[in-house]
């Protein structure tokens, strides 16, 4: 029993090494791939692909879960922050064979909005989306986490502050 546990151990180590030593690998050939290219030898800056994972976070949260009527937090927040600022309360209504309509509750009932207006909405709202994205990425690293052997459910590592 205890031969087959240490054989698996050091097979999983050896696995483990060989990703460091193919990390390593790719990391290299990054630098001399861009050396070739005449660039500079460390990696671009990473808030570029920050602003494209919010770019694109945010683009999908435009398309899909706010215009399906979804009801979780995020959404609610998201339609809380954007009535906020537009100052009406909004819905998203796709009549059927029409495009996308936004209908604004008025004094007098609701009203679809004209297509400038609209085009306007849409502008405030993909801020709104990219502004609350940005806000909820993380900025530092996630702790780390591990299983105790007695317990089902994962615990944090405290970090020596």
């Amino acid at each position: 029993m205890t031969d087959s546990s240490t054989t698996r151990l050091r097979i999983m180590l050896q696995g483990y090494e060989q990703q460091l030593l193919s990390a390593r690998r790719l990391a290299r050939l990054r630098v001399r791939m861009r050396l070739a290219e005449g660039m500079a030898p460390e990696d671009p800056d990473p808030s570029i692909k920050r602003r494209l994972f919010v770019e694109k976070t945010a683009q999908e949260l435009y398309e899909t879960l706010l215009f399906t009527g979804s009801s979780k937090p995020v959404m609610e927040e998201i339609r809380a922050q954007f009535g906020k600022l537009y100052g009406k309360n909004v819905r998203f209504t796709y009549p059927p064979g029409e495009r996308l309509n936004i209908v604004a509750e008025g004094p007098s009932g609701p009203e679809v909005l004209s297509d400038e207006e609209q085009r306007r909405t849409q502008h405030l709202l993909r801020k709104v989306i990219r502004q609350l994205v940005e806000q909820g990425m993380l900025n530092a690293p996630a702790p780390i986490l591990h299983m105790k052997k007695t317990e089902l459910q994962p615990t944090e590592i405290e970090h020596g502050n």
